[in-house]
């Protein structure tokens, strides 16, 4: 699906103007479904089917520690272009608002062409974000003082990327955003003021390596999925400062029994030069440690790993148990000595869809001393 989430709005201005493709949210209609099995589970190699062309409207609550609850509206059409071998195209919309007053919306185009020999894809949208700032660096953070922003992002962005071997992907993406930050409260700590970058307005290029070997997008019980991405900000392109951003992660999925899957993720950001607040590496952001605040704690360098075991108990139920743990640090060499950030918890899964194994998720993470509670579409990586 074309994903738009307030999570990913909220989280910094720069992946606000991400290309956000995520096909976890495919919800479809029951016509030439699977039969359900309300005791015993489908075996996964059942749902991996073809799928017809259809569009699909879905209403989408979520949950998150940043903005509370929220609605999103998506909209999308998905389809196979005829006598072609690829993976299906979306086209499609969203909007959402949330409890905090973030409302925002954007469209999309993902393709997959020529036999999946080229992914394409066209993104724009626009939103209007509150969210509490608490400054830059583990310490400061801990102080638990934040202050009200509201941040105005106007965004587009094109991708082009070709398979040069098997399940490889080389290729870019061109982001153009303006960033709009302001400061909603007369009281504010000088330490913080400082970092506030009121307006920008840029073009950057991402240069981007992918390789997918997962056997679904959806629900995946075996490969892996890497991804290495340089992106690169620059005064010449009308940004406010010159830095860089590299991030490597990697998933990897073992089935371990018949309807059990154990995954884990590992994950690197780094950041360099005057990197403004809102792209620098923070912890809560997408399934890198749940149980903590989007952008409570940021720095220029960051590094996570978690594990998640996920278990079918039937057709439609499953669960879940997951742990993590990650750090921060101004510079590489300052991880030695740096405070460990953790976090672990429990969810349940509901699956949604009759042809693809697609779920609703509600997990509760412990983590930074207190409870989180998450409800969303899909899996977390």
């Amino acid at each position: 699906m074309i994903s738009f989430s307030a999570e990913a709005q909220q989280s910094s201005a720069e992946e606000d103007t991400r290309l956000h493709w995520d096909e976890s949210s495919n919800l479809l209609d029951d016509e030439k479904a699977l039969p359900v099995n309300a005791a015993q589970p489908t075996p996964f190699n059942a749902f991996h089917k073809k799928d017809q062309n259809e569009f699909v409207i879905a209403p989408i609550p979520f949950l998150n520690p940043s903005q509370g609850w929220g609605l999103a509206l998506m909209a999308q059409y998905i389809f196979t272009l005829k006598d072609d071998d690829s993976p299906p195209s979306i086209v499609g919309g969203g909007a959402f608002y949330t409890e905090k007053h973030s409302y925002g919306g954007g469209l999309a185009y993902s393709g997959k062409l020529a036999n999946d020999e080229w992914r394409v894809g066209l993104a724009l949208g626009k939103a209007t974000v509150f969210y509490d700032f608490y400054g830059v660096g583990y310490d400061q953070n801990k102080q638990d003082i934040s202050i009200p922003l509201k941040q105005e992002v106007d965004f587009a962005g094109l991708r082009l990327m070709k398979q040069v071997t098997n399940k490889l992907f080389l290729g870019i993406e061109l982001i153009g955003a303006e960033i709009t930050t302001n400061i909603e409260s007369e009281n504010i700590p000088g330490v913080l003021a400082e970092e506030i970058v009121a307006k920008t307005d840029f073009i950057a290029p991402n240069l981007k390596a992918e390789r997918d070997t997962r056997n679904d997008s959806f629900y995946p019980t075996e490969g892996s999925l890497f991804d290495l991405q340089a992106e690169f900000h620059s005064e010449e392109l009308h940004d406010n400062s010159t830095y860089q951003t590299y991030k490597i992660s990697w998933n990897q999925y073992l089935q371990m029994a018949p309807f059990s899957v154990f995954a884990y993720r590992l994950m690197a950001r780094f950041a360099y030069g005057e990197v403004p607040f809102y792209s620098l590496s923070m912890f809560g952001q997408g399934g890198d440690l749940r149980g903590y605040e989007t952008g409570k704690y940021r720095d220029k360098m960051m590094w996570a790993a978690q594990t998640e075991y996920r278990y079918r108990f039937t057709d439609r139920w499953g669960g879940v148990a997951f742990a993590g743990a990650g750090q921060l640090a101004p510079k590489v060499s300052d991880f030695e000595g740096a405070a460990f950030l953790g976090s672990g918890g429990l969810g349940v899964r509901f699956r949604i869809a009759q042809k693809n194994p697609v779920d609703f998720r509600f997990d509760t993470a412990y983590g930074d001393q207190r409870i989180s509670y998450y409800f969303s579409v899909g899996q977390s990586f």
